[in-house]
């Protein structure tokens, strides 16, 4: 019997440090891969995700906490840790992601071997889920 209880304790017991030290909370939320390529994986143990959490809403958040800068302007992001879309918008910050709902991979971009369609939608109006990637890329046109 003591053998039992033993065994259940040790399962409770790696079980719970498992779900404290468990892979996904140990991730960044914000990747900055370059000056001009961040990537951001959203994840409900930064902020409650409800159906009506948009990309900015989470992003305020990455900013409030210090892990993000970025600007915006009439509901468009217009800059991302210092780097501006210029005013003849040549180049401008464009979004990808890898929920497949919200996104059109005619227009894609390969990350770490995965394909990630560009936003169908802004920060503003785009509803986040939980485990998905956004990524941003300053691109010239």
């Amino acid at each position: 019997m003591k053998k039992i209880i033993k065994f259940i304790l040790a399962t409770i017991f790696l079980f719970a440090l498992l779900t404290s030290f468990g892979c996904k909370q140990n991730e960044p939320l914000v990747i900055k891969e370059s000056d001009t390529y961040i990537v951001i994986k959203v994840s409900d143990s930064k902020m409650d995700i409800t159906a009506n959490t948009t990309l900015y809403d989470y992003m305020t958040k990455l900013k409030s906490d210090n892990l993000l800068e970025f600007e915006s302007k009439n509901g468009m992001i217009t800059g991302i840790n210092g780097i501006q879309n210029p005013a003849d918008w040549s180049s401008c910050w464009m979004l990808y992601t890898d929920d497949e709902e919200f996104s059109d991979t005619t227009y894609s971009i390969d990350y770490n071997g995965k394909i990630y369609g560009s936003s169908l939608f802004g920060a503003e109006t785009l509803t986040v889920k939980d485990g998905c990637v956004y990524i941003w890329v300053y691109q010239s046109f």
